[in-house]
C-alpha cells in the first residue's frame, strides 16, 4: 500500500456550459488569452457585448498588470487584433502606477493615432462609469506623448478623426506632444494664413518654427499647431489610400465617362505610387473596384498580392483572403449571368472574356497569397482527423448572426473552415468531417481547388449539417470508439459549446450517447497516444468542454499563429501563455 506516493487526483469538470454539458472552468489567464484573440468585442451569438466586456475586465482583474501588458501586445503584434488590445490597455492603466515599464508600453501600443484615441476613449468610459478618478495616468501621457512625437506629418493628416469624439486635436491638447521635436511633422501653408493666425494668437507665435521655404508665399509650420489653429496646409504625402483618392477624383467629374476615367486614373496612381506600391490591406479590400474600374491594373495588383514580403509583413488575419475572395466570385458571377437565354458561344457573358480572365488571375493570386502565408504549418506524423463546427452558434441561425463583428459579413464558422482547408492542404492522411444535427464527410481529394475554394465549398456542404446541436462530434467519436479506429491526430474548429447528449440529443435512438466526457475519456482510453488539438474559434464564458488533463492541446485565436502550437502538442495555453510572458516590456 503506497504512503507517501499518492495517485494523482483526475481531474474534474466544475462547471456546466450553455449547452448543459459537463465542462471546465478556464484560469484567469487562459479566459483572457482565448477571449481576447477571438474577438472583436461584439455581440456573439451566447453573450452580449457588454457581457464579453464585463468579463474581460472580472478576468483582467485577477492577474498582474504586466501579464496584461505582454497580453495586449501579443495581440496586436501577432495575432493581429486591435479592438480587445485597447480595453487590456485601459485596465492596466488602471493599475500602472509605479511600473517603470509603464510610459514604453503605451508608447508601443499604439501603432496609429486612432489606437491612442480608442483607449483614450475607454479610459473615459471607466471614468463616467465611477470606477478611476479622472486623471489620467503618467504612464499613459508619456507614452502617448512619446508616441505623438515620433510620428510623421502623414499620420496627423490622415488621422484627423474629426467626426469622433475624440479627435486628433483632442489627442494634442490632452498629451502635448512637442511641436518642435519632428522636422518630418511640417506642412506648408500660405502665408496670408499664417500670417493671419500669428495675428489672432501670440502663443502660436512663440512656439513656431516658420520659415520662408520654396516658392514665394508659403511658409513651413508645425503639423501640430496648424491643427490646433485650423490653418490649411497642403496634403501630405505618404502611402495613398484607394478609397480616398477615388472619392476626390468623382468630385471634379461631371459626365459618367469622366468619372470612369478618373477612378481609373485614381486606381493606376495609388497601384504604382512607390516601389512597394499600395497598402496590402487595402489592396485586398479595393480588389473588386479595380476589376471593375480599371482591369487593365490587375496584372500589377496580382503582382503586388502576391509579392511575399508584402504577405509576411502585412499583419491581418486569414479570413481577409477568403473574404475578397467571396467578392470576386460573387461580383464575377454576378456579372457573368447574361439577361437573354438566347446566347452565342462568342457573347455569353456581360463581363466579358478579358474581365473574366483578370477575375481569374485575381482568385489564383489570392490562392498563392494564402499559400504563402500558411507555408510554415507543420507536417503531422500519422493521419489526422479535422472536424469543423457547422452548429448554429458558429454558423448563424434563428438564434443569432454569429458574425466576427456587426459590419462584416463574415461568419464564426468562416474562420474554422478556412483553418481546416489550410490543415488539410498541408497534411499527407487526412480525414475532414463537418458536424452540427449530422456528421458530413469532406472529400479530402478537392486538395486541388486551393484553399479559398475548399474553404468555401466546407461552407456550402455545411449547410446540410443541421445548426441545432453538434450531434456529429458525437457521432464520429462513436465510430471511432465503437470500431477502434486509429486516430494520430484530431484536430477540432469549434466555439467549444459542446451540448449534453441526454439533454440535446437521442433522436435516433442508436445515437443516444450520454456525457460527452464519458464518451471522450473512452476515445482517449483506446487512442492513449492521439494528439488531440481543440482550436477555439469564438471563446463563450470562460468555459471548455475539453479535459486537458487526458493530453488536449487548447488554444484559441483567429490567426494563422495558432498552427505554432502543433509544433509543441500537449502544451496549448500553457505554451501560449509561455511566449506572452517573455515579452519584454
Amino acid at each position: 500500500m503506497a504512503k507517501f506516493n499518492s495517485k494523482t487526483e483526475k481531474r474534474k469538470p466544475t462547471t456546466i456550459n450553455k449547452m448543459g454539458e459537463a465542462s471546465f472552468e478556464l484560469t484567469p489567464k487562459e479566459e483572457l488569452v482565448s477571449t481576447v484573440l477571438t474577438s472583436f468585442l461584439t455581440k456573439s451569438y451566447y453573450e452580449s457585448e457588454k457581457s464579453i466586456v464585463s468579463r474581460l475586465q472580472a478576468a483582467a482583474g485577477k492577474v498582474d498588470p504586466e501579464f496584461l501588458a505582454k497580453l495586449a501586445l501579443y495581440a496586436r503584434e501577432q495575432a493581429h487584433m486591435r479592438s480587445t488590445t485597447h480595453l487590456l490597455a485601459g485596465e492596466v492603466a488602471k493599475r500602472v502606477s509605479g511600473k517603470e515599464w509603464g510610459s514604453r508600453f503605451f508608447k508601443r501600443i499604439a501603432f496609429r493615432p486612432d489606437d491612442m484615441a480608442e483607449i483614450t476613449g475607454y479610459w473615459t468610459s471607466i471614468v463616467r462609469d465611477g470606477s478611476e478618478a479622472m486623471k489620467i495616468p503618467n504612464a499613459m501621457k508619456k507614452g502617448f506623448k512619446g508616441k505623438l512625437e515620433s510620428m510623421d506629418a502623414y499620420l496627423y493628416d490622415k488621422y484627423k478623426m474629426n467626426t469622433r469624439n475624440i479627435s486628433m486635436v483632442d489627442l494634442i491638447n490632452l498629451y502635448h506632444p512637442d511641436p518642435r521635436v519632428n522636422d518630418a511633422q511640417t506642412v506648408k501653408v500660405k502665408a496670408k494664413d499664417f500670417s493671419d493666425a500669428l495675428q489672432a494668437s501670440k502663443r502660436i507665435g512663440a512656439k513656431t518654427r516658420a520659415r520662408q521655404i520654396g516658392r514665394r508665399g508659403y511658409v513651413e509650420v508645425s503639423i501640430i499647431e496648424a491643427l490646433i489653429y485650423g490653418l490649411k496646409f497642403e496634403r501630405v504625402g505618404g502611402s495613398k489610400i484607394l478609397e480616398q483618392e477615388m472619392s476626390e477624383a468623382g468630385k471634379t467629374a461631371t459626365t459618367a465617362r469622366e468619372k470612369k476615367a478618373a477612378k481609373k486614373e485614381a486606381i493606376k496612381s495609388v497601384l504604382n505610387e512607390n516601389a512597394k506600391g499600395m497598402p496590402y490591406f487595402n489592396l485586398l479590400r479595393n480588389l473588386r473596384n479595380i476589376l471593375e474600374n480599371s482591369p487593365a491594373d490587375v496584372t500589377e495588383a496580382c503582382r503586388q498580392l502576391t509579392n511575399r514580403e508584402k504577405i509576411l509583413g502585412a499583419k491581418i488575419l486569414p479570413f481577409r483572403y477568403l473574404t475578397a475572395y467571396k467578392e470576386i466570385e460573387a461580383f464575377a458571377g454576378r456579372s457573368y449571368a447574361p439577361k437573354s437565354k438566347i446566347q452565342f458561344e462568342s457573347g455569353n457573358s456581360r463581363l466579358g472574356t478579358s474581365k473574366q480572365e483578370k477575375a481569374q488571375m485575381i482568385l489564383d493570386a489570392l490562392n498563392k497569397a494564402i499559400n504563402v502565408s500558411c507555408e510554415n504549418i507543420v507536417k503531422l506524423q500519422g493521419n489526422t482527423a479535422i472536424l469543423v463546427d457547422e452548429s448554429g452558434s458558429v454558423r448563424g441561425d434563428g438564434g443569432g448572426a454569429s458574425l466576427t463583428h456587426a459590419f462584416s459579413n463574415t461568419r464564426i464558422s468562416f474562420i474554422g473552415e478556412l483553418f481546416a482547408a489550410m490543415l488539410m492542404q498541408t497534411q499527407d492522411n487526412c480525414y475532414c468531417g463537418l458536424f452540427g444535427d449530422t456528421l458530413i464527410r469532406y472529400d479530402v481529394a478537392n486538395r486541388d481547388l486551393g484553399i479559398l475554394a475548399n474553404a468555401k465549398e466546407m461552407h456550402r456542404i455545411g449547410g446540410r449539417c443541421g445548426g441545432g446541436t453538434e450531434q456529429g462530434i458525437y457521432d464520429f467519436i462513436n465510430d471511432a470508439v465503437k470500431n477502434r479506429v486509429r486516430v494520430d491526430n484530431l484536430i477540432i474548429f469549434s466555439d467549444d459549446v459542446i451540448g449534453n447528449s441526454n439533454r440535446w440529443y437521442g433522436k435516433r435512438g442508436d445515437t443516444r450517447s450520454g456525457s460527452f466526457q464519458n464518451l471522450f475519456k473512452e476515445f482517449k482510453r483506446l487512442n492513449p497516444h492521439c494528439n488531440v488539438m481543440s482550436v477555439n474559434i469564438h471563446q463563450t464564458d470562460g468555459k471548455d468542454v475539453f479535459d486537458k488533463s487526458l493530453g488536449v492541446t487548447q488554444v484559441a485565436g483567429w490567426s494563422e499563429r495558432i498552427f505554432d502550437q502543433l509544433r509543441s502538442a500537449t502544451e496549448g495555453y500553457k505554451a501560449l501563455i509561455k511566449e506572452i510572458e517573455a515579452i519584454k516590456l
